[in-house]
């Protein structure tokens, strides 16, 4: 075919960009035989050369079939021309160029890479020749892989409570996710770019100290995990994933980074150990207070039947000092019962939500002289004494009825574990906002080992006296409630045979105001 072109183009019309352009470029073979597109055209649009790819390409692409001497740029429909005219002009500006084509016909689609060259004979640019390459695979396989690298960084930054991030092995950012930036950028002021040094990046020391041993750890190849807790009153936990990163040579470049959100699963797995630990305590306070019907209260009520059937049979035995003595037992076991039973009814109530706290400004000497003389009685069967030391014009923010059933089973405690001739002082003092009541007793003291469950439901009931009374417990366990309702804490000094000291504090100011 190329024969026969050369021999058509006639000698007198000796135009270079013909006959002699085409004889000098001597095409080969080599053209025909490839599966690209070649073609040529001269400095006036018009074909020197197309090899049958092209041509079949552009006869299915527009119907047109192409032959040396037609106007390639003329051969185009309207819409293509301009834009192909500015490339072939390009090319015949003496400019070496390429560009990718997207070429849509019908439902097909292509994708071209054509490289642009001019014709240059005798350093005169005579024409520009076009190789034409189908590289839709590549494009098709380019895509694929853009598009799995989108679906791969969607479903990561999808994870809104899932920080992730990479480093090499200088901690240096090559890859982290939107979650992340966010983090950094609230946590520390810091608006992360890759190539930054994570660890500058992290401000507080002490992070920074943790952070680089977890990384440490995966740069040594270690994969390990752990939960951390951040903030002081609104807490947030995460739980934090550590992996290092291999080369094709198992090299270790780098480490990645997972942190997880995990504060909703962690309160409630907190809810429910509390919701565990308060089922425990509920059955404790079960049986506690079965224990107490049981044996607390049905003791005391069997030595008043006892004694007061003794008196009725052996009235006209019995001397007046004898009787005295037998009706002082029955007065001391009805009032331990009566406190028992109203410690008992005012404890079902705290766990019950029945007590309304009125916290009124109140005189505590008021109080502690009112409870000091119903207990005067208790404190002269065994010869104890009762002294108060006050400052009238010391004032409180408390219940009076609960401050009343505090200060009852103190002083009936200490009358209890005082030996007769012992000595009772109630104390109060002002300290700044805070007013501290003590209730100090000479008498037996208590054991380092006792004082530790002093305040809880598990105390030993089974403890007695100094006249052998019968103690639950249950009074202590009662004032620990009632003086966390008004605000306060109670504590307790003691040393075996030295007697004790229990304090307990309540607001000088209205907490509500404050």
């Amino acid at each position: 075919m190329r024969q026969r072109m050369i021999k058509n183009v006639s000698p007198e019309n000796h135009d270079p960009t013909n006959f002699d352009v085409l004889s000098k470029l001597n095409f080969s073979s080599i053209f025909e035989n490839t599966h690209d597109s070649v073609w040529a055209i001269n400095t006036v649009y018009d074909i020197l050369y197309t090899n049958r790819v092209f041509a079949a390409a552009f006869y299915a692409n527009f119907g047109i079939k192409l032959k040396p001497g037609v106007n390639l740029l003329l051969s185009l429909p309207e819409p293509l021309r301009k834009e192909w005219k500015i490339r072939y002009d390009r090319a015949l500006n003496n400019e070496s160029f390429s560009f990718i084509d997207h070429v849509r016909h019908g439902d097909s689609s292509l994708y071209i890479e054509v490289f642009m060259n001019p014709i240059i004979l005798e350093e005169k640019v005579v024409g520009a020749m076009f190789f034409g390459k189908d590289i839709t695979g590549r494009k098709q396989d380019e895509q694929a892989l853009i598009d799995s690298q989108l679906l791969l960084k969607t479903s990561l930054e999808s994870q809104k409570d899932t920080m992730l991030f990479s480093i090499n092995r200088n901690y240096e950012y090559l890859y982290f996710n939107t979650a992340h930036y966010h983090v950094m950028k609230y946590a520390y002021g810091c608006e992360i770019e890759v190539g930054m040094n994570v660890l500058d990046c992290i401000s507080n020391s002490e992070d920074r100290l943790v952070a680089k041993e977890n990384y440490d750890l995966a740069l040594r190849g270690e994969s390990h995990s752990n939960i951390r807790i951040f903030g002081d009153e609104n807490l947030a936990y995460y739980e934090s994933f550590f992996n290092p990163i291999y080369n094709d040579e198992h090299e270790i470049v780098g480490a990645t980074g997972l942190a997880r959100d995990i504060s909703e699963r962690r309160k409630s797995e907190l809810a429910l150990q509390k919701s565990e630990q308060e089922l425990k305590e509920l059955n404790s306070t079960k049986d506690k207070l079965f224990s107490i019907i049981a044996h607390d209260l049905r003791s005391p009520f069997n030595n008043i039947l006892g004694f007061s059937e003794m008196l009725i049979d052996r009235m006209d035995d019995l001397t007046d000092e004898e009787t005295t003595k037998f009706l002082r037992y029955i007065n001391t076991s009805a009032y331990n019962t009566l406190t028992l039973l109203e410690n008992l009814l005012n404890w079902a109530k705290t766990h019950t939500g029945q007590i309304n706290v009125r916290i009124e400004k109140t005189v505590i000497s008021d109080v502690i002289f009112r409870v000091l003389e119903l207990e005067k009685s208790m404190g002269k069967a065994k010869n104890i004494s009762l002294t108060y030391i006050n400052d009238d014009s010391i004032v409180v923010y408390a219940d009076e009825n609960l401050l009343r059933i505090i200060l009852r089973n103190l002083i009936s405690n200490a009358i209890k574990f005082t030996e007769p001739g012992g000595e009772i002082t109630v104390c109060v003092l002002q300290k700044n906002d805070w007013v501290e009541v003590t209730v100090a007793d000479n008498g037996v003291g208590i054991s380092p080992e006792k004082i530790e469950k002093l305040f809880t439901v598990a105390s030993d009931s089974g403890t007695r006296g100094t006249a052998n009374e019968k103690g639950s417990g249950l009074g202590l366990v009662l004032c620990k409630e009632l003086v966390e309702k008004q605000g306060g804490e109670i504590g307790v000094e003691s040393e075996v045979g030295e007697g004790s000291r229990f304090m307990f504090t309540l607001p000088a100011k209205n907490l509500s105001e404050v």
